[in-house]
């Protein structure tokens, strides 16, 4: 009986080595809570391709790539729409190419995850975020991004930039004349973010629809993508560009010298999220859970705030500016898509006729 005691005590100790060993083998997460896991199947999957709708700074790139050298970061960009279709249009074939879709276009995320085309994922950083930016464990809000107006600075100097909604529909009647085709804006018949521009400020805004009837009676411009219209911001054609997502903002400024700023209208402005999740059918779940948890992360938010955009998790050193609505992630989102509400907003948006690009 002593022997057997002695040997059970001695393979309990090799076991015990060995779960240490393998511990110790275990892969690591550098900065996040990844399961051990999901890092293992990253690392034999190899890749993750993300579909976006806004260009990503190489640095996150890089900073992913750092932390995961066995994971290929692939970003496919589109618009919003495309993305949209690609994504069902992968589901209807059975050949799923996206592994995460991260975009800034909220309302087309939560329709895509309430229509089936996300996978679940209890990520351990989700604990983190706001509760308006979780949905689901499902889609998930990385960021908080002001709405802003981008404007001309050598043209409107100081107290001529409007620095509120009721600014600038107070300048607009005020003096039609000098603000005739000087307003740009989305066009929300062809621009997914330009519906939901529309959409979100006649509910947040008790005047929305007076300030949109001011900027089609002084001609304002309309587009789908948004460089053009910055681009003629700053060569003076505009000298106001409305409702630009503030991060896009920040980046162009930086890069077009002193005659272009920006103003985060002090009454009230939207904050949106990029959204991000696993696509139902993913080709590479692992590494698409461990990209997921990195935009969560503590590092991955500190890298989004260096590459100036704005992170969702608090106490990170990111001063949001006062009046934020932030739009909750989730279902209110789907009434952009009732067809009666959105040709109710088209109807009117059009008996106001507005000149396109």
């Amino acid at each position: 009986m002593p022997d057997q005691v002695k040997r059970l005590g001695v393979a309990a100790g090799l076991g015990a080595a060995v779960l240490i060993a393998l511990a110790g083998c275990a892969p690591s997460a550098p900065g996040q809570a990844t399961r051990a896991s999901d890092v293992r199947a990253a690392a034999r999957e190899g890749e993750v391709v993300v579909y976006i709708n806004n260009d990503v700074h190489p640095e996150l790139v890089e900073d992913f790539q750092r932390r995961f050298p066995k994971v290929k970061l692939r970003f496919v960009v589109l618009t919003s729409r495309d993305i949209q279709a690609r994504v069902v249009e992968e589901a209807r074939r059975g050949e799923p190419v996206a592994d995460v879709v991260w975009t800034s276009a909220m309302d087309t995320q939560v329709k895509l995850i309430n229509d089936g085309y996300a996978q679940t994922y209890e990520s351990p950083e989700a604990k983190n975020l706001p509760a308006w930016a979780r949905w689901r464990d499902q889609g998930f809000g990385v960021t908080s991004e002001p709405i802003v107006f981008v404007y001309n600075k050598r043209l409107l100097r100081g107290g001529d930039a409007p620095r509120s909604h009721a600014d600038l529909l107070a300048a607009l009647r005020a003096d039609p004349a000098r603000w005739r085709g000087k307003v740009a804006m989305y066009d929300p018949e062809h621009s997914g973010m330009g519906f939901f521009y529309l959409s979100s400020n006649t509910q947040f805004y008790p005047d929305a629809w007076a300030l949109y009837d001011a900027m089609a009676k002084a001609g304002a411009r309309t587009y789908v993508p948004a460089k053009p219209m910055l681009d003629r911001v700053a060569s003076g054609e505009h000298l106001l560009a409305f409702d630009m997502n503030g991060s896009y903002a920040d980046w162009y400024v930086r890069g077009h010298g002193p005659d272009v700023g920006y103003i985060v209208p002090r009454d009230y402005h939207l904050s949106i999220s990029r959204v991000a999740f696993i696509t139902r059918a993913a080709r590479h779940p692992g590494a698409a859970r461990v990209f997921l948890d990195y935009l969560m992360s503590e590092g991955g938010q500190r890298r989004l705030l260096e590459v100036r955009l704005t992170p969702v998790r608090p106490g990170l050193g990111a001063v949001p500016p006062p009046g934020a609505r932030p739009v909750r992630v989730g279902p209110a989102l789907l009434a952009n898509f009732d067809q009666g509400r959105r040709a109710e907003l088209l109807d009117r948006w059009r008996q106001m006729a507005f000149e396109s690009q």
